[in-house]
C-alpha cells in the first residue's frame, strides 16, 4: 500500500460502532516518522508512523453511547474527521448462504420489519458493514477493498443479512446497547477458505489448491473458462431450442385438440410440482416448456399481481399472455414475481416457463407456493399442466468456483478485520463441508476458532449454528450424487462445544426439510442473541436445549417371552437418558407428530436398531425389542431431518442431534 499522506481503513469511518469496554485500536498509514494524533471523547492520543508506513493507538475503555465523532491529524497538516460514531458490541458474522441470504428473501414472511419504521418509536443502534465477496491467494490484505457502514432502516434492512439482523434485533433488545455486524460471508464457501495458511498447516491438499490459485495466470484462465464454456453451453441449447423458433411463449396452440403429433413429440400433461426423475424427464438435460391457462375474474383483470412458483433447478424465465415476467438463473432463489399492471386480462389467460435443466436433476420443488395473488384474490396454479421439450442438450460443463477455494476469502476478508476489536463471532456455515471434509470438519472448527482468537490477541466468544434439518439426499443432489454427510457435520458441531468459549445454537427445528436456505432467520437469530447474552453479559437465561448428562442401561424380561413361557428367556434392553436443561422435558413437531421416532441403538456389529422412546420427568426412556448382545452407539436424530417429534425443554430449546459411543 502505496503511502500518499494519511490513510485510515474501511473499517475506520463515519458510522462506525466500536466496541465498548475493550481498548479499541484505531491505526493507519502514513509517510515515515509522521507524528499522528486521535481526539475522542475529551482525551488525545499520539503515535509516530513507523518505517513500514503504519501507525496505530489504543483508546481507553469505553461505555456504550454515542453518536460522537473522532478527529484523527498528523504533523504534515492532513486531518480526517470520523462522524456519527456509536460505541456497543461489534460482531463478525461469517459463513456461508444462511449468513448472507439478505432480508429481502425473508421479507415476505417478516412484513413487520418494515412496519416498524413507520412507527413513532426511537430508532434501532443498529448498523452493518458488508464486505462484498472477494479471494486472494497471496496473503493477508491490509484493508478491505468494499464496505462501509450502514444504518438500519426502512430503506436499508432489505440489504441486511437476515440472520445477522435478527441476531441483533433480539441482542439489543436484552443488552440495550448499539450492535454492530461485520457481514464477511458468502454462499457455497467451505469452511477452509476462511482459514490462513498457518491454520491449515499440515492439510497438504489444501495448501496445495491455495499454492495453484495463486498463481493469477491460471485463475484468469479458469474464470474465463467458466464465463465461455456456460456461454456455449446457453447459446447451443438456445440456437437448438424449437420453443424459441415457434414463440411458445404464446402457450400450447394445440391446447383443446389431440396434443400428440405424428412424431409423438407434442405436449404432454404433467402435474406441478414434480420430481423430473419420476417421469420421462428422468436424467433430462436441456429445456423444457410448461403452459397452462387459468381464469382472471373482474377483480383482478388488468391489476398488478403477485406470482409465485416455488423454486425450479435449474433455471427459468416465466412468460404471462406472451410477455416476459420475470428470469431466474439458478436453483436456490425462490421464484416470486410480479405481473405488471394491464398483462391479465377478464377471462382466459396463458402462463409459461421455459425451464432449463442442467445435470439431470430437474424439479419444481414440493411444498411450495404455486399461485398468482393480489389481496384477497387467489389463482392456485399447482395441478395438471402441459409440457414439452424445446431441446435436448449434453451437460453443462463443471463451474470452478475460485473464491471457495482454501485461504482465498480469509485473506481478503477477515484477515483486514482482525485489529479491529470485536466482542465475538457468529457463524453459519457447514452445508458445503458435508460433501468434502465432511470427516475433518471437527478439526478444522477447533484450528480456525484457535487461529481466529490468537490474531484478534483475544479469547473472544465463538457461537454458530449447527446445521438444520434438510433432505440433502432428495433436495440437494450434486452432478455426480456425491455422498452428503449432513449428520457427520452436525455431530462435529456438537462435539465442538468442548472447545472454551463457544455456543451452540440447534437447528433441528428451524429448517425446510425441501429448501436449503429456511426462511426462519428469527429463530435462528432469537436462539444466537440468547446465547451470546449468557456469554458476553451472564445472564442467567435458557439459551440451550436438553443435553444427556449420564446413560443407565438394565436388561428386562421381553414381553413375548412372558407371553410364551417356554424357550430361553429372552431380554431386551431399557436405557434412562439422565439430561440437564431438561426442566419440563417434553416431545413436539409441527408437522411430524407426537411420537418420538428418532432414537437409535447400534450393536456391536454395526447394525441399527429402532427404539420406542418416552419422555419420564426430565429423563428420556429407551426401550428395544431386539435381543441385543451389547449396544455400541445411541443415535439421536442422525439423519438428514427428524422422523417424529422433536425434544425440547420448558424454555422451548430443543435437543441437539447427536451420536453417543457407550460400551453396555
Amino acid at each position: 500500500m502505496g503511502m500518499s499522506g494519511l490513510i485510515l481503513p474501511r473499517l475506520i469511518s463515519d458510522g462506525m460502532i466500536l466496541q465498548q469496554k475493550k481498548k479499541a485500536r484505531i491505526w493507519g498509514w502514513d509517510e515515515p516518522g509522521r507524528k499522528v494524533c486521535v481526539s475522542f471523547l475529551g482525551s488525545d492520543y499520539g503515535c509516530e508512523t513507523g518505517m513500514n508506513g503504519e501507525w496505530e493507538i489504543f483508546l481507553k475503555e469505553t461505555e456504550p453511547g454515542g453518536p460522537y465523532e473522532m478527529r484523527i491529524s498528523d504533523d504534515g497538516g492532513a486531518e480526517r474527521k470520523i462522524r456519527d460514531i456509536l460505541i456497543g458490541d461489534v460482531f463478525l458474522c461469517s459463513g456461508q448462504s444462511n449468513m448472507e441470504l439478505p432480508m429481502r428473501r425473508v421479507i415476505d414472511r417478516y412484513p413487520q420489519e418494515l412496519l416498524r419504521f413507520d412507527e413513532d418509536r426511537e430508532d434501532m443502534p443498529v448498523r452493518t458493514f458488508k464486505i462484498t465477496e472477494q479471494s486472494d491467494f497471496h496473503g493477508p490484505l491490509k484493508d478491505l477493498e468494499s464496505g462501509e457502514w450502514t444504518a438500519v432502516s426502512k430503506d436499508t434492512i432489505l440489504d441486511f443479512s437476515a440472520t445477522a439482523y435478527f441476531f441483533a434485533k433480539h441482542f439489543y433488545a436484552v443488552s440495550g446497547v448499539p450492535v454492530g455486524l461485520i457481514n464477511a460471508s458468502l454462499g457455497g464457501s467451505r469452511i477452509e477458505t476462511w482459514m490462513g495458511r498457518d491454520m491449515l498447516a499440515g492439510y497438504q491438499d489444501f495448501l496445495a489448491l491455495a499454492d495453484q490459485y495463486g498463481d493469477d495466470a491460471f485463475v484468469k484462465g479458469q474464470l474465463k473458462k467458466n464465463e465461455e464454456q456456460a456461454d456455449a453451453w446457453h447459446s447451443r441449447l438456445d440456437a437448438a431450442d424449437r420453443g424459441l423458433r415457434e414463440n411458445w411463449a404464446q402457450g400450447n396452440p394445440d391446447r383443446g385438440q389431440n396434443p400428440e403429433e405424428a412424431d409423438g413429440v407434442g405436449w404432454k400433461d404433467v402435474e406441478i410440482p414434480f420430481f423430473f426423475e419420476n417421469t420421462e424427464l428422468n436424467g433430462f438435460i436441456g429445456s423444457v416448456w410448461f403452459s397452462r391457462e387459468f381464469t382472471v375474474d373482474e377483480n383482478l383483470a388488468g391489476r398488478e399481481a403477485k406470482l409465485w412458483l416455488g423454486t425450479i433447478v435449474d433455471s427459468d424465465t416465466v412468460y404471462v399472455n406472451g410477455v416476459c415476467v420475470g428470469h431466474t438463473d439458478y436453483q436456490y432463489p425462490p421464484r416470486k414475481y410480479v405481473v405488471p399492471e394491464g398483462l391479465l386480462r377478464q377471462g382466459k389467460n396463458t402462463i409459461v416457463i421455459r425451464v432449463k435443466c442442467e445435470t439431470g436433476h430437474g424439479r419444481f420443488t414440493d411444498g411450495k407456493t404455486y399461485a398468482l395473488f393480489r389481496e384477497e384474490e387467489r389463482i392456485e396454479l399447482s395441478g395438471v399442466w402441459q409440457y414439452r421439450i424445446g431441446a435436448s442438450c449434453e451437460i453443462i460443463g463443471e463451474t470452478d468456483f475460485v473464491n471457495w477455494k482454501p485461504t482465498g476469502l480469509y485473506h481478503a476478508m477477515t484477515a483486514p478485520c482482525h485489529k479491529y476489536a470485536i466482542a465475538g463471532i457468529l457463524w453459519y456455515q457447514g452445508e458445503s463441508n458435508t460433501h468434502a471434509a465432511a470427516s475433518r470438519y471437527l478439526e478444522l472448527t477447533e484450528r480456525m476458532i484457535s487461529g481466529y482468537r490468537e490474531k484478534w490477541n483475544d479469547e473472544i466468544p465463538f457461537i454458530y449454528v449447527q446445521l438444520p434439518n434438510f433432505a440433502a439426499d432428495i433436495y440437494e443432489k450434486e452432478r455426480n450424487e456425491t455422498y452428503s454427510d449432513w449428520p457427520g457435520i452436525r455431530e462435529a458441531q456438537r462435539q465442538a462445544l468442548n472447545i472454551p468459549g463457544t455456543g451452540m445454537v440447534v437447528a433441528i427445528d428451524l429448517g425446510e426439510d425441501n429448501d436449503l436456505h429456511p426462511l426462519n432467520k428469527e429463530g435462528i437469530g432469537y436462539r444466537l442473541a440468547m446465547q451470546a447474552a449468557a456469554k458476553l453479559y451472564g445472564l442467567r437465561i435458557e439459551c440451550s436445549g436438553p443435553q444427556v448428562e449420564k446413560v443407565s442401561a438394565e436388561r428386562i424380561l421381553s414381553a413375548g417371552a412372558q407371553e410364551r413361557q417356554e424357550g430361553p428367556e429372552q431380554t431386551i434392553w431399557q436405557i434412562t437418558l439422565h439430561c440437564k436443561n431438561a426442566s419440563g422435558l417434553y416431545a413436539c413437531s409441527e408437522d411430524k407428530g407426537t411420537e418420538i421416532k428418532d432414537f437409535e441403538l447400534m450393536d456391536e456389529k454395526e447394525r441399527l436398531f429402532a427404539v420406542r422412546a418416552v419422555v419420564v420427568e426430565n429423563d428420556v426412556v429407551l426401550k428395544c425389542d431386539e435381543p441385543l448382545e451389547q449396544i455400541r452407539e445411541i443415535r439421536y436424530c442422525y439423519h438428514n431431518t427428524n422422523r417424529g417429534a422433536l425434544l425440547y425443554n420448558a424454555d422451548g430449546f430443543p435437543m441437539s442431534p447427536f451420536r453417543l459411543e457407550c460400551s453396555i
